[in-house]
């Protein structure tokens, strides 16, 4: 649904919302819609000027979904590739009974980073459903692998681990709010899209930082939920420009 036929819509129930108001202060033709008794006395001249309009907006080419999550996906790859080479992959190096959880956590992560956007974003909902269940047991395992060894001053070492969530996860949840923009709000989806934009902090820390339980909870675990939590308030004050499902 464009924002031409939801306008329209919705002031047919006699209910346009503030979404239509927006879309109507840049569109000369809707704008006369929403006046006092607009959609009474529309001359032949906005009609013709509204319906011109609406067949622009539908005549645009729209690329794929998926072409655009898979390139919010590839980004995110490459941010978490980055960021692994220059921190130091400190925690792979522990000896320990668990490294198979610690290669189940990583792929867990990795598969959030690089293909929950394509999960999380699908027209049907059962890939969404998958990414949430991913997000349970990626931190389960997290929490499983925690190997302890970095116990001294947990406060600059959690402040150092909390800040390094949220600055890579800047870029990555600011891709997947512009993809959520081009679907219909959804708290679920945006709260999915959130913890896949996290997880590529999350995947780095793990391989860099071999925290304690405590720690890996508090400043790993917890940050990540939060962003999780933001994104869903950051989709519901953003614009919808289309309404798919």
């Amino acid at each position: 649904m464009t924002p031409h036929q939801r306008l329209v819509e919705h002031l047919s129930e006699g209910a346009p919302d503030g979404e239509d108001r927006a879309h109507a202060a840049q569109c000369q033709a809707c704008a006369v819609l929403l006046s006092e008794g607009g959609e009474d006395v529309l001359s032949p001249e906005v009609q013709a000027a509204w319906l011109n309009t609406a067949h622009v907006e539908l005549a645009r080419p729209v690329r794929p979904w998926w072409l655009l999550a898979l390139g919010v996906g590839l980004g995110n790859a490459l941010l978490a590739a980055v960021a692994i080479a220059v921190l130091e992959p400190s925690n792979w190096d522990v000896p320990r009974q668990g490294n198979a959880l610690l290669v189940a956590a990583l792929v867990c992560l990795t598969a959030l980073a690089a293909g929950g956007s394509l999960l999380a974003l699908a027209p049907r909902r059962r890939g969404l459903w998958v990414v949430l269940a991913v997000a349970a047991v990626a931190p389960l395992l997290a929490l499983l692998t925690a190997g302890g060894r970095a116990s001294g001053q947990p406060l600059v070492a959690g402040a150092h681990c909390a800040w390094t969530v949220l600055l890579l996860s800047v870029l990555p949840l600011a891709g997947g709010a512009w993809l959520l923009t081009r679907v219909a709000y959804s708290p679920a989806r945006a709260f999915a899209v959130g913890l896949v934009s996290a997880a590529v902090a999350l995947l780095v820390l793990e391989i860099h930082c071999d925290g304690t339980g405590p720690h890996v909870l508090m400043f790993h675990v917890i940050p990540w939920l939060a962003i999780g939590a933001g994104a869903v308030l950051l989709r519901r004050a953003l614009p919808t420009l289309s309404y798919a499902p």
